[in-house]
C-alpha cells in the first residue's frame, strides 16, 4: 500500500527542494569566481657553480594561470663578484610553460639540458607585478658569490610575489650553496613539493 503524503511532508519536500536549487549556484563558484592560485618554482642546475648548484625561478599569473614569468642570475662574468651596474647575467621571460621549457619557440627557456631538477610551492594568490619589480631592482644591483647570488636574488622575487613566503616557507639563502638549499632546506619547509625530475 502506497504511503499517504501529508501536508507537512509535502511542504518541508517543496522547501529543501527551493533551498537546494537555490543554493548550489552560490556553494559552487565557478572558475573565473575561485580565488586566485599562486605558485613558485625553484629549478636547480646541480653542477653550476662549480658544483655547488644553480637556480633559476619561475612564478605563475594568479589571474592567468597559464602564463609564466621565469629569469635567472647567470653571473655573466663569472668570478666570485659584479660592480653593481655591471651585467651579472640577470634574465627574465614571460609566456606559457611550455615556452618556460623550450617546448615552444620564441622565448629564453630554462634548458631541460642544463637543469635536473624542480620544486614548486602554490600560494594563496599572488602579486606579479611586485616579482617584476623585484626582479628589474636587482638586474643591476651587481653579484656577490655569497649574498647576492642566483638563489638569494631567487628567494627575494618569491617573497614580493607572496608575503606569506616568510622565513619558515623560504628561509634565508645567504652563504648556502644552491644545490644544498634545494635539497636539504627546502625538505624542512613546510608546503613545498618534492623535487622532481625536469
Amino acid at each position: 500500500m502506497a504511503e499517504k503524503s501529508t501536508p507537512k511532508r509535502t511542504t518541508l519536500s517543496v522547501l529543501a527542494a527551493a533551498v537546494l536549487a537555490t543554493a548550489l549556484p552560490i556553494a559552487v563558484p565557478s572558475p573565473a569566481e575561485a580565488a586566485p592560485v599562486g605558485r613558485v618554482c625553484f629549478f636547480l642546475n646541480e653542477q653550476g657553480a662549480n658544483g655547488a648548484g644553480h637556480v633559476a625561478w619561475a612564478v605563475r599569473d594568479p589571474k592567468n594561470t597559464s602564463r609564466w614569468v621565469w629569469g635567472s642570475t647567470d653571473n655573466a662574468e663569472g668570478d666570485t663578484a659584479t660592480l653593481p651596474g655591471h651585467d651579472n647575467g640577470s634574465w627574465s621571460q614571460s609566456g606559457t610553460w611550455k615556452q618556460l621549457r623550450g617546448e615552444a619557440a620564441g622565448k629564453k627557456a630554462i634548458s631541460l639540458r642544463d637543469y635536473e631538477s624542480y620544486r614548486c610551492i602554490n600560494t594563496a594568490g599572488g602579486d606579479l607585478a611586485a616579482a617584476q619589480r623585484t626582479y628589474r631592482n636587482m638586474k643591476d644591483n651587481g653579484y656577490q658569490v655569497l649574498y647576492n647570488n642566483c638563489l638569494t636574488k631567487t628567494i627575494a622575487i618569491f617573497r614580493k610575489y607572496s608575503p606569506a613566503l616568510s622565513s619558515k616557507h623560504l628561509p634565508n639563502g645567504q652563504k648556502i650553496a644552491p644545490k644544498y638549499y634545494f635539497y636539504r632546506m627546502l625538505n624542512d619547509a613546510p608546503g613545498w613539493e618534492d623535487a622532481r625530475p625536469y
